[in-house]
């Protein structure tokens, strides 16, 4: 009894805690209970509501465009048969009743589309099929998808798992095809150009049905990336330089487009299947990346060299040029007494400048005291000037030549016999004068250069040893080291032979005891472009005597002439006149390149003269940059002047201004005509060939001219 006692009292309690309790929370709970049941009531509401109206509304939308639809239909229907009727009507009125319905007209607008759409050579003459080199590309393509698709796996997919971060477990193409639709060529056309280098403009459309599929795994899931359906539409010129005199006769070829492409587009597909450039907007960013971006680098002027032959067949750009003047010689009858004689580099004596080596001697070559013999001249392997033929012991040559040069390029002499056997060599760097007219300007240096055995710089270029079959990888590594170490170390060998020649020729020629013809000559290094302010009168007085004795040795020497003629004689003859062409500020922008303008004067239509009843005689006069040219032509008493006269001008900038005018007898005669040519516009299309109309004058004369510009190098 005590123990029911015990329990019904602890019951009690309880009861009395939880009402406690249930008092104290009940005025809590019970609001926020009944806020939650009105709120769900209202969101129910609200989304049947929401439901409701989206059903309405896609049905109406439905009838509307049903409606609409119809509507159109009819209309459609109404107009064919009011045009069915008036063409029976037609063929009623003119009695032929079979006669064939009159075709609807073409929308202007898809009129338009479509002749966009026509390749080149239907709307431009000048403009060749292409369908020859369309069958190639047909023939071409399959292998050209297998190797290039390969060379995108090979050479992305390494660098793309060198650079993700690692959460990407992953990273390759799964799929990379550039299509089985090879790209169409709409039209080709020939560019006019100089006999160094070739230019075709092509227009190129591309739909291929490119698929290259890029994946990642990150954690574990696949993403992929999918860039298809390209399509493109651009006019690319493609120039072939330069050309050389070695096979495969090509250096390199220049790529560049004409313009941003008329048509562009892909699809960019990324998970869950949704293609970013089906997006609003997304066009407008591909075209501000290719104006941004690609612009820049392929857009001409611009463009994109791919080498064919190494340094694309040609030196490396010229920084300045080197005048050769002065030129004598001493010494060589006594050519034959060589044998043995050897120069050593290594023996202590200053006064030798060969590198001595055991068993090597000059070999017994006759006496030249009644042979003749040629002394040659370069820089460049490409251009040798071969001097007059002598056969005196102290010869002298009455001769000034010119080289284009950089720091690295090197002074070449080179004695040869009657019969072009070379008996002597002389190899001198110019990197030190080139250094020296940096500091002080013009740099005016005589050398006596000791023209000795050949053999020493004609060593030949290690070659690696033989590899047999089956070598290790180790081994083939042993032996590419082995070759990389024998190139290094023939290179040492022959820069501190020229290094030690140099010396030798800097003194004077009494030092020379070695018994080897010496050739005497007087260096003088000028950078291309730079403008010296000082004692122009002098400059212009030089630079016309210069001219007026090229132009007597060229018409006395066919020799002369071809020398003369030759690109770096004639850029250095203008380089001298520096003070006609430099800016208003006296210097020249050192970013501003220049080149040669060619300019051939042909022929003139109706030239007259103020009083038509008496024919002129006229001459054109051709200034730009400073250099002024006059036809030497006798050309008497006629309107129709022929002429056939090719004029050069040299270290020509873009900003430059050509003007062609016709005077009567001389330069400073009765004014005929005249007109102006930017060299910019010659520049962008690299020539200008057209027929000119004179301005200043009431007649309709004009006067054929063609014009090419290329930049020095």
């Amino acid at each position: 009894r005590t123990l029911e006692m015990g329990v019904a009292g602890a019951l009690g309690a309880v009861r009395a805690t939880a009402g406690a309790v249930s008092g104290i929370v009940r005025p809590v709970v019970a609001p926020v209970f009944l806020a939650l049941v009105w709120l769900l009531n209202e969101i129910a509401s609200t989304f049947s509501v929401y439901i409701f109206g989206t059903c309405i509304g896609l049905l109406l939308g439905g009838l509307l465009v049903a409606g609409s639809r119809g509507s159109l239909a009819s209309a459609d229907a109404a107009a064919l048969a009011t045009a069915k009727a008036k063409s029976a009507a037609a063929a009623a009125k003119s009695g032929t009743a079979d006669a064939k319905p009159v075709p609807l007209p073409i929308p202007q607008d898809v009129l338009a589309e479509a002749l966009r759409h026509l390749p080149r050579w239907t709307k431009e003459p000048d403009v060749d099929r292409a369908s020859w080199l369309n069958n190639l590309l047909d023939a071409l393509w399959p292998h050209v998808d297998t190797s290039v698709s390969q060379v995108i796996k090979d050479s992305l997919e390494p660098v793309l798992r060198t650079s993700v971060p690692p959460l990407v477990s992953w990273i390759g193409f799964e799929k990379v095809t550039l299509g089985p639709t090879p790209p169409c060529v709409g039209g080709v056309k020939v560019m006019g150009s100089s006999s160094e280098d070739v230019m075709l403009e092509l227009e190129v459309v591309l739909a291929t049905g490119l698929d290259i599929v890029l994946t990642a795994y990150v954690f574990g899931v696949r993403i992929p990336i999918r860039v298809h359906d390209l399509q493109l539409r651009a006019n690319l010129r493609v120039t072939f330089t330069p050309l050389v005199a070695k096979l495969p006769c090509l250096g390199g070829l220049e790529v560049s487009l004409m313009s941003l492409p008329e048509h562009a587009d892909f699809g960019l597909t990324v998970p869950p299947g949704i293609d970013l450039m089906s997006l609003p907007g997304m066009h407008s960013v591909l075209r501000f990346v290719l104006w941004k971006f690609v612009s820049p680098m392929l857009v001409y002027p611009a463009k994109m060299t791919i080498p064919i032959m190494n340094n694309g067949g040609v030196e490396k750009p010229s920084s300045g040029m080197i005048k050769v003047t002065n030129i004598s010689g001493a010494g060589f009858s006594e050519r034959g007494k060589l044998r043995g004689s050897g120069m050593s580099a290594g023996s202590g004596s200053r006064d030798s400048f060969s590198k001595k080596k055991s068993g090597v001697s000059f070999p017994q070559i006759p006496s030249l005291t009644s042979s003749r013999y040629i002394v040659q001249l370069n820089t460049r392997v490409s251009r040798k000037i071969s001097l007059t033929s002598k056969s005196a012991d102290q010869p002298t040559w009455d001769e000034t030549h010119h080289f284009l040069t950089n720091n690295d390029s090197t002074f070449t002499a080179v004695v040869l016999s009657g019969n072009l056997k070379e008996l002597g060599r002389c190899e001198i760097p110019l990197r030190r004068l080139v250094a020296q007219a940096g500091h002080h300007g013009n740099a005016f240096t005589t050398l006596h250069i000791p023209l000795g055995d050949p053999d020493l710089y004609l060593t030949p270029i290690p070659a690696p040893r033989d590899v047999s079959p089956g070598a290790s990888p180790r081994v083939l590594a042993d032996i590419a080291e082995e070759h990389e170490l024998a190139l290094e170390k023939h290179a040492l060998e022959l820069a501190t032979l020229r290094v030690n020649a140099l010396d030798c020729a800097l003194r004077p020629p009494a030092s020379h005891t070695d018994g080897v013809p010496v050739l005497t000559c007087t260096i003088e290094y000028k950078p291309l472009g730079a403008v010296d302010v000082a004692d122009d009168s002098q400059k212009g007085e030089l630079a016309t005597k210069e001219a007026s004795q090229a132009s007597a040795r060229k018409a006395t020497d066919p020799v002369a002439k071809i020398d003369s003629d030759s690109e770096e004689d004639n850029v250095a003859e203008k380089v001298k006149s520096g003070p006609d062409v430099k800016s208003p500020t006296g210097v020249d922008p050192p970013s501003e390149r220049r080149g040669i303008l060619t300019v051939f004067v042909t022929r003139g239509v109706r030239v007259l003269r103020d009083n038509e009843l008496k024919l002129p005689n006229p001459v054109a006069t051709v200034r730009c940059a400073g250099q002024s040219y006059t036809t030497e032509a006798l050309v008497e008493k006629t309107k129709s002047p022929v002429w056939d006269e090719e004029f050069l001008f040299f270290n020509v900038a873009e900003g430059d201004t050509m003007t062609l005018s016709v005077n009567h007898k001389t330069a400073t005669g009765e004014f005929l005509g005249g007109f102006d040519l930017r060299v910019a516009e010659v520049a962008a299309n690299k020539e200008v060939s057209d027929m000119f109309q004179l301005q200043g004058v009431t007649n309709a004369a004009s006067v054929f001219v063609k014009a090419r510009f290329a930049y020095m190098s």
